[in-house]
């Protein structure tokens, strides 16, 4: 058994917490995506014959 009590997060707290969570996961989301779009940039760039 735990030996504390449970302590209820309030709403705030929730919010704020999902809030920084998604920001984190979102970042790291778009950077992956701008690295992918990057790479194909270069790769696009090399084959060009004009």
């Amino acid at each position: 058994m735990w030996p504390f009590r449970k302590r209820k997060r309030t709403l705030t707290e929730k919010l704020i917490l999902g809030l920084v969570i998604g920001g984190a996961i979102g970042s790291i989301i778009g950077k992956k995506m701008m690295d992918k779009h990057d790479k194909e940039q270069e790769g696009d760039e090399g084959q060009s014959d004009t």
